[in-house]
């Protein structure tokens, strides 16, 4: 505004002003390039999830901010890491705009803390252990001449993958509050590659994925030099070579499956019912008799089905409530046993047993209904993981009124606790998963290791009518079927009923008319009866045996790589230390 002022007045300046600090002005630009160029990093990693899928831009993600940490301290680091966490979070997590227009902008705040501790601990990470102590203490110009000689291919791929192991273990931190849309996501079309979660779990996936940002940017820090050059080869070579043993691995797994025959015939509804938490009577009574004349339909088909199964609280009021909806839902429950003699899993709002008796402090649940061919209710699973904020406010008691208000929704539901399997026929043992639970690796393993031998998954993403939030809910659950090597059958309210196979392949989905070209993201109203082939004693997977082994490999792996840095780093200091104690004048005896 100063120079624009005197350009206007036309007065010549005769004040002795200082000459401007143009070096100032010339790192403020390379900063903000620098912010600029992570913020689209993280914008890249939301282009490679739903409703894009550009998933090739996940490789160079980590790049920019991996780039600038090697040539930054930590405080400029952490901001990187930060801005990027803003651009992927804005972009990524838009689709809540539904719930509330606010949450795509406050979010980002919150999370983007994950990707700035990762951002802030890389610049140490790089200063010691990217060069040997003899060279980092000559200077610059030694640094720059090591980066291209020979020696420094090992140590750039050691910092690579420590780099990559380190998001890894950042982002499992994370895992334990939200862990939708992750790194590995990016990756749920490309079957090849998704095979090794057999093995790794969900992580394994993220790490490869990471690994390769992570090169790139440690290759840009080189100036692409040849070891930087070299670091970009072995990378992609490395890529390659599992995506050829991962295509090896799927091919043999769809040839077992192709030889395997259906024995299992459920039937799954799609009602496309509208968001209705705080139904009036004629709502949830429009709801309960779309799902009881689409039950009759699928019911009176041929073939007759096994079993009719209903997404997530398909009809808005609890099940054993004194609602006049309600006493008409268990009526009718009983009506179409008696009529068809099918049995029924249904998603449903309920209560907590025991009930108390006198009907105070009832504790609701988000719950899993199955009735025999009888109407009889047989099991009962409670949802175990619920939604924050959705579902339950965490730290409800520590937060300021004014923020309850805007997030509360008035109603905090009761969590299960039994992990059981719910036996569907005697050799049908299903891992019932409702919604938000079925992107849980730590939950679907739980059910495999108790004899789970297919995976159900009920849900309901009517909240989001036209986001593409259902899609993402898809690409996040599909990988716990290649982890426990499971078949999984989704039954959604708004889309995404089908079968996805023990390869992560998506089939038999139910079809409705509708624009959108994809089929399983079609929103209508159907049913479809599927055949599933359910393995009486399933092989359980490496992953259902050791659980989450990646992460003590790769948390070994960088403690050791931060062991070397810190080692470094003492050395250094004793460096300085001993040259500061010999240029000091000593005193006079």
């Amino acid at each position: 505004m100063l120079y624009l002022h005197k350009f206007f007045s036309g007065k010549p300046d005769t004040s002795a002003e200082k000459e401007p600090n143009e070096i100032r002005r010339a790192a403020f630009r390379y900063r903000l390039l620098d912010l600029l160029a992570c913020f689209a990093g993280g914008a890249c990693f939301a282009a490679a999830l739903p409703p894009l899928n550009w998933n090739l831009l996940a490789l160079v993600a980590l790049a920019p901010v991996t780039a600038v940490a090697c040539r930054s301290r930590w405080k400029f680091a952490a901001l990187c890491g930060y801005v990027w966490g803003f651009g992927w979070s804005l972009f990524a997590f838009r689709f809540l705009r539904e719930i509330d227009p606010a949450i795509p902008f406050l979010m980002p705040w919150a999370i983007s803390l994950w990707p700035a501790l990762w951002g802030a601990l890389l610049p140490f990470l790089w200063r010691n252990t990217a060069f040997p102590v003899a060279v980092e203490l000559e200077g610059y110009e030694s640094r720059m001449r090591f980066l291209g000689s020979a020696a420094a291919f090992g140590r750039l791929l050691g910092f690579a993958a420590a780099a990559a192991a380190l998001y890894t273990l950042v982002e499992w931190t994370r895992s334990r509050l939200f862990p939708w849309n992750d790194l590995s996501v990016t990756m749920w079309r490309d079957l090849p590659l998704i095979q090794f979660a057999s093995f790794t779990g969900h992580f394994g996936i993220m790490f490869a994925t990471a690994f390769f940002g992570t090169a790139v940017g440690t290759a840009a820090a080189t100036r692409f030099r040849m070891p930087g050059k070299k670091l970009l080869l072995f990378t992609a070579a490395c890529f390659a070579l599992l995506h050829v043993a991962g295509y090896t691995l799927y091919l043999h797994r769809t040839e077992a499956e192709a030889r395997r025959r259906a024995n299992w015939f459920p039937a799954v509804l799609q009602g496309d019912i509208s968001q209705r938490r705080n139904a009036d009577i004629g709502e949830a009574q429009e709801a309960l008799e779309v799902y009881l004349t689409l039950s009759r339909e699928a019911m009176t088909a041929e073939p007759k089905p096994e079993l009719v199964i209903w997404p997530e609280s398909a009809v808005p009021v609890p099940f054993r409530a004194m609602h006049p909806v309600s006493t008409m839902f268990r009526t009718g429950i009983r009506m179409l046993a008696y009529a068809y003699h099918v049995p029924m899993l249904i998603g449903a709002i309920d209560f907590q047993d025991p009930l108390p008796a006198d009907g105070r402090d009832l504790k609701v649940t988000n719950s899993a209904l199955h009735f025999d061919e009888t109407g009889k209710l047989l099991h009962k699973y409670d949802k175990i993981h619920r939604v924050p904020f959705g579902e339950y406010v965490p730290f409800r008691a520590y937060l300021p009124e004014f923020v309850i208000r805007r997030i509360d929704m008035s109603r905090d539901l009761a969590p299960g606790s039994n992990f059981n399997p719910v036996p569907l026929r005697q050799d049908v043992r299903a891992g019932v998963a409702i919604c938000y639970e079925g992107i849980f690796s730590y939950l679907t393993r739980a059910f495999a290791l108790r004899g789970a031998n297919v995976l159900v998954v009920i849900s309901n993403d009517a909240w989001y009518p036209t986001s593409s939030e259902p899609e993402q809910h898809l690409a996040n659950a599909v990988m716990r079927s290649v982890e426990t090597g499971l078949s999984m059958v989704r039954c959604g309210n708004n889309g995404g009923s089908l079968v996805v196979l023990p390869t992560g392949e998506i089939t038999q989905i139910l079809e409705v008319p509708g624009p959108e070209k994809r089929l399983e993201l079609r929103r209508g109203r159907g049913f479809r009866q599927l055949a599933v082939h359910v393995p009486e004693r399933p092989e359980p997977t490496f992953f259902v045996r050791f659980g989450e082994w990646i992460l003590l490999v790769l948390g070994a792996g960088c403690a050791a790589w931060w062991g070397l840095a810190v080692r470094s780093f003492i050395m250094r200091k004793r460096f300085f230390l001993r040259k500061f104690d010999a240029a000091a004048p000593r005193e006079e005896a």
